[in-house]
């Protein structure tokens, strides 16, 4: 079976945002030339203007896959149509580093991803296990100890 080989980046990169705040827990964030906002509910003492950071860490998850997905598929000259994915993360109030549990912690992930895609099985296969640890995001939780659960659903491709 043929080795698929991403391009690795040279070096470490740096990324940086800024983030402002006024009076209240929304922040508005610039990053490079995009701007995105993030707050809490009403409930946890926000506005409900936008995301909350962990709804954003939720959607990084999901992009991230979705990016890694295509790269490989990319790289394996792999036919697909539209991929989507659903995710799930699960917070709780777990002891951390110094037993500290009164921070709520990721400890689950879960994402089901739709490919539509006419290639063969064994194919698909390589694919769904190339993407799976390619991802910057996901390998946060890996190495948290809560690797993340992917289900692949293989759909045809449009007529």
């Amino acid at each position: 079976m043929a080795v698929v080989k991403l391009k690795d980046p040279e070096g470490a990169k740096v990324r940086t945002i800024s983030s402002v705040s006024g009076n209240g827990i929304r922040c508005d964030i610039a990053a490079e030339d995009h701007a995105f906002a993030t707050d809490e509910p009403e409930e946890r003492g926000g506005t409900g203007t936008a995301a909350s950071p962990l709804m954003y860490f939720t959607a990084s998850l999901a992009a991230c896959q979705t990016v890694q997905i295509h790269k490989v598929a990319k790289a394996m000259r792999f036919n697909h149509g539209a991929i989507n994915i659903n995710c799930a993360t699960t917070t709780d109030r777990i002891p951390g580093i110094g037993s500290n549990d009164k921070v709520m912690r990721f400890c689950a992930a879960e994402l089901q991803v739709d490919i539509e895609t006419d290639e063969p099985e064994d194919k698909v296969q390589r694919l769904m296990d190339l993407a799976e640890d390619q991802c910057p995001v996901g390998n946060l939780f890996t190495d948290a100890g809560y690797p993340p659960v992917l289900t692949f659903n293989i759909l045809p491709m449009p007529a």
